[in-house]
């Protein structure tokens, strides 16, 4: 371990001053030269939430841009520090540039006043063939060659309903530093003979500085347990190739049989992939969330390789296994009332579907009485130094109890302890629902929204009616209080979501994408004419004090990635410490935020240091200070830190 410890902030300011008295000082250190300080007077939190829809004032409205998404992601394309948006109707048809149907779109941030698309002049979306409207499903973003600019992995799902039409396949996109892109080289994706690719994420597994990618497969047909497809692990080599190491670290899993699913090895349905360190040692750990009630999957890193902990985790399914309350169970025994299950059973209140809706000897084993699971997303909630997670699901009210919900799982010594699931009437994470309901969760974020210290979580449900998004705000107990409605932050069909500062005031604002699926007629509010997105500005966070890092790394043998995806950020500052972790996209079709970390540290107008585990080699950890809030810290592996005002870190080239 080393420690670069300076001096404290008090001493600093001292010799600042002492050393700027008179000439007699001449050459004299006086150690890293600091601005002035610079303190919030917000009082203590949390604070009230408010949320303003500057959608029409950035002209990404319908009547002017017509920003449309159900997915997005953010990057920085160009290197300015402003965060540029990319958004996307997760189609694998070709865009026609003559006539477009905004399946994707790329627009660049034009100093947080607004945005301008250059979808096209970016060469992101020229096919092999030179053809322009190159099909891209969903695009997450990593510096894959090491050369300090932002690549885009453009993935395309293709499955056995699309594939012979499909003309173009998931690749690798070169940026040059100004946003223009390139394809790279012809490769595969998947292990199969379809690549049913809906979510990636990428880490450095063994810590040797360049970056690999996880990926997820689906169904290659819907609905087929035969068509499922080997999540893949695969190494980079620095220059943009890739190479599948799933066999060769531990990874494998296995064709479906009762069996293999009874045990978790199956290939399975996955929606989800999450990469992060859970048990603190420094190694990426990874989860898969699966669709069709089966196992969610959990690997932890023992060092470049990894053990299937899917089974003993707490994360594979929340446990829960009475399906008494499954309708469909509850048809089945309508038809068959002396099989064993069934005495003494209720009646079902749906009106029975025709055919088999309930397998004895299948939907009753445990691998059919998980979640609809979409995300795993990573974040310290509890202040307590590791990493916990919110499992997001998606459920229906006729299915049941046994069915997951969205809810905390709090890390208290993992792996020695698998994770706690205190239950959402615990935590705070409540709904109200009346008649039949649908929890459409496929999306969600963990973010200290009012910067008061506290992770709050925001969720994406969509699909079906009366769904929004919903805002957790927590509160000084711990437990979640949902302010949406209040914080004008309640989004209708919400889906994809986008954390951003895109006017870099020191706080994340909010890009919303929303969903067409499943409106009728009677909905309130009616259907939109097509998914348009929303972009909420934060009015909350940028009074409360804050520290903003931005972390890059040496890109050299033996140190950190670029990117520095895989850092763990620790914050010391009024007697308690916040932890966040660099990572390089998650979740269903890819959720990707701004490379600017903002860490809220409420009232404190303090720090008392910024430690840095580098993902490197050696897992150096780096304690920096004096460190002063409220200004970018601008951190590069093996060099001082450097405070910029966030004028002065959006204009790099000043």
């Amino acid at each position: 371990m080393t420690e670069r410890s300076f001096i404290s902030m008090a001493l600093a300011l001292a010799l600042l001053v002492f050393a700027g008295c008179d000439d007699k000082n001449a050459g004299v250190d006086a150690g890293p030269v600091l601005p002035d300080p610079i303190c919030l007077e917000s009082g203590d939190g949390p604070y009230a939430m408010a949320f303003t829809d500057v959608t029409a004032d950035l002209q990404l409205d319908p009547n002017n841009m017509r920003a449309t998404a159900t997915i997005l992601t953010i990057v920085d394309i160009d290197g300015d520090h402003w965060p540029d948006v990319f958004l996307s109707k997760a189609s694998s048809e070709r865009e026609d540039p003559a006539d477009p149907a905004y399946r994707y779109r790329l627009f660049r941030n034009t100093g947080g006043a607004g945005f301008e698309e250059v979808t096209f002049e970016s060469g992101l979306f020229t096919a092999r063939d030179g053809t322009e409207g190159r099909a891209t499903s969903y695009i997450i973003w990593a510096d894959v060659d090491n050369d300090g600019d932002k690549d885009a992995f453009s993935m395309v799902n293709e499955t056995t309903t699309n594939s012979a039409a499909l003309l173009d396949h998931t690749s690798i996109f070169f940026n040059d530093g100004t946003g223009h892109f390139d394809i790279g080289p012809e490769q595969s994706f998947t292990s199969g003979q379809y690549d049913p690719i809906v979510a990636a994420a990428f880490l450095d597994y063994n810590l040797d500085g360049l970056l690999d990618v996880f990926i997820g497969h689906h169904y290659a047909t819907y609905g087929s347990l035969s068509s499922t497809v080997q999540d893949s692990l695969f190494a980079g080599n620095g220059q943009g190739g890739f190479s599948d190491v799933t066999d060769a670290a531990g990874l494998t899993t296995f064709s479906f049989t009762a069996t293999n699913a009874d045990e978790g090895t199956n290939h399975k349905p996955t929606w989800g992939v999450t990469a992060c360190d859970v048990d603190g040692d420094g190694w990426a750990d990874l989860m898969t969330n699966s669709y069709g009630r089966q196992f969610n999957a959990f690997y932890r890193n023992t060092g470049g390789s990894y053990e299937d902990l899917t089974l003993t985790s707490g994360h594979g399914s929340d446990g829960n296994e009475d399906y008494s309350d499954d309708q469909f169970f509850l048809c089945y025994c309508e038809d068959n009332p002396t099989a064993s299950d069934c005495a003494g059973v209720e009646s079902p209140v749906i009106v029975c579907p025709d055919g088999n809706t309930w397998t004895p000897g299948a939907d009753d084993h445990s691998w059919r009485l998980g979640g609809n699971s979409s995300n795993s997303v990573c974040g310290d909630v509890d202040n307590d130094g590791d990493m916990d997670i919110l499992a997001v699901e998606l459920r229906h009210w006729h299915i049941g109890g046994a069915s997951d919900m969205t809810e905390l799982l709090i890390n208290d010594g993992f792996p020695a302890n698998p994770f706690e699931r205190p239950g959402n009437d615990a935590t705070g994470l409540v709904r109200d629902h009346a008649g039949g309901w649908n929890e459409g969760d496929l999306g969600a974020l963990m973010a200290d929204f009012d910067n008061d210290g506290r992770l709050d979580v925001l969720i994406a449900s969509s699909d079906y009616p009366d769904t929004y998004s919903l805002l957790y705000q927590q509160q000084t107990d711990g437990a979640f209080s949902e302010v949406g409605s209040g914080a004008h932050a309640r989004i209708h069909r919400s889906h994809g979501l986008g954390l951003i500062d895109y006017d870099r005031d020191g706080d994340y604002d909010l890009i919303v994408g929303t969903s067409l699926m499943r409106w009728s007629a009677s909905d309130n509010p009616p259907a939109p004419e097509d998914t348009f997105a929303h972009v909420l500005r934060n009015d909350t966070g940028q009074n409360a004090n804050k520290v903003m890092i931005h972390l890059r790394g040496s890109g050299v043998a033996g140190g950190a990635n670029r990117d520095a995806v895989g850092a763990r950020i620790t914050v010391s500052a009024g007697g308690e410490t916040f932890m966040r972790e660099v990572q390089g996209g998650y979740g269903l079709n890819g959720f990707q935020r701004d490379d600017l970390i903002i860490i809220g540290i409420g009232a404190n107008c303090a720090v008392d240091s910024v430690t840095v585990r580098w993902p490197n080699a050696a897992l150096d950890e780096v304690v920096y200070t004096p460190v002063l809030p409220n200004y970018v810290l601008v951190i590069e592996e093996g060099q001082e830190v450097i405070h910029q005002s966030l004028e002065e870190y959006t204009n790099p080239t000043s």
